[in-house]
């Protein structure tokens, strides 16, 4: 682990501290290196997998953290009993900064795909494995102590808050998306605190993300006893089904213009849940598959379910026997990205901040995901929405792991950019 001394002289060797707040800061972090790496562990042990969706044994230990820590004024805010959001704030007056993380995790899914269980955390070669490791329980660990570090320090010369959301994984309607209009929380800016590495850890500081549209294709045929089919006409409707998706996957592009803030174009995801069929000896007369679309700043739901109209139009007057239709989902209909000005001294704190702890350049970067910075930005807040420990390319999916190392980095990065920002 790093030590105190690495953190003042070695990971910001050179770089002067803007006050003795920061040493402060630093030095209790790097007195508690265990300690943060122990929390980080015990809300990796704590299920929160989203779907069902249940924060409350996560948000539990969180609470009682920050209030031991000294945050001020923590609180719950639910919109449903099973639901919680916590809150807590470190300093008063001022400007107010605005550091938000989820609780909940995607679910662990083939068990048995796991080297370890999904919520055994596990310390091996440098790094904590589990669910949410990486996406986002090390970050919910290394902004509680930033703040605790900050709140022992002292001399922030603004406000805190710390805000620790529900139902990221399925949308944010019990957390991000009714928190952030609501007024129970307010700031000048925020960082959502999502992991930034892709190759490696801390690749950049995200000033802008993508957005998110989910739809379903269905394709109807003839439910019938599958013994007549070469008795009598019929529609197979899961064939019917996977020859749209390849038709979908070959030729589907929605329309968009590039822009200059944001590399690259959406991404259409297919398939990402199929279904069809009944049972044994039943012919497949309805079959669907999900549709997830990660969009770019400047796309609108309607050019993009105008695009999916026409597409299903052609295939249909090239076959006249298929019935396919394409709903949103009520839930995850259109989420658009989130983007903040790259000269925002919000951003100019979190790339100052994470070079003195790295002790190189973070560049700014695009989050390729959806999230809560959206409903932050929509409630009027800038906002960078995505700056964190751990890799991308293992949220989501079986071993996720994130480098212990990170954990402590991130936790120093926060309290430096709080300290910068508010001063």
């Amino acid at each position: 682990m790093l030590s105190a001394r690495h953190a003042l002289e070695g990971s910001v060797s050179g770089q002067a501290l803007s006050a003795g707040a920061e040493r402060d800061a630093l030095a209790w972090l790097g007195e508690r290196e265990e300690e943060l790496v122990d929390f980080a562990r015990e809300l990796v042990r704590t299920p929160s997998p989203n779907p069902p969706g249940d924060e409350r044994a996560v948000a539990g230990l969180v609470r009682e953290r920050m209030e031991a820590l000294g945050f001020a004024g923590v609180r719950t805010l639910a919109r449903a009993p099973e639901r919680p959001n916590i809150a807590g704030r470190v300093g008063e007056g001022g400007r107010r900064l605005l550091l938000n993380a989820h609780l909940d995790t995607k679910p662990a899914g083939d068990e048995a795909a796991w080297e370890t269980s999904p919520w055994d955390p596990v310390l091996r070669d440098g790094k904590l494995f589990g669910l949410g490791s990486s996406d986002m329980k090390a970050a919910v660990a290394a902004m509680v102590y930033a703040g605790g570090a900050l709140a022992a320090a002292g001399g922030l010369g603004g406000t805190l808050e710390v805000v620790l959301t529900a139902d990221e994984e399925n949308g944010s309607k019990y957390g991000a998306e009714w928190l952030a209009p609501s007024g129970q929380v307010t700031a000048d800016a925020a960082v959502v605190c999502e992991p930034t590495g892709i190759r490696s850890g801390w690749d950049y500081v995200a000033v802008a993300s993508r957005g998110f549209s989910a739809f379903t294709v269905t394709v109807r045929g003839t439910q019938m006893h599958s013994s007549l089919s070469d008795r009598v006409p019929s529609v197979n409707a899961s064939v019917k089904m996977a020859r749209v998706l390849s038709r979908f996957a070959d030729e589907f592009r929605p329309t968009y213009e590039p822009s200059p803030t944001i590399p690259g174009g959406p991404t259409v995801n297919l398939g990402v849940m199929v279904s069809g069929g009944v049972y044994w000896g039943i012919y497949p007369g309805e079959a669907s598959f999900g549709v997830d679309v990660r969009t770019v700043p400047g796309m609108t739901l309607e050019e993009l379910q105008a695009d999916v109209a026409s597409f299903l139009d052609r295939l249909r007057a090239e076959d006249p026997e298929l019935d396919v239709t394409a709903e949103w989902r009520d839930e995850l209909p259109w989420f658009p990205g989130c983007a903040i000005d790259p000269g925002h001294p919000l951003v100019a704190a979190a790339q100052g901040a994470a070079r003195d702890v790295l002790g190189r350049e973070v560049p700014p970067g695009v989050m390729p995901a959806f999230t809560d910075g959206t409903h932050w930005s929509l409630a009027g807040i800038p906002c960078i929405p995505a700056l964190g420990p751990g890799l991308l390319t293992l949220a989501h999916r079986p071993n996720e792991w994130v480098a212990v190392r990170e954990i402590l980095e991130a936790a120093r990065i926060y309290a430096l950019l709080a300290l910068r920002y508010l001063s």
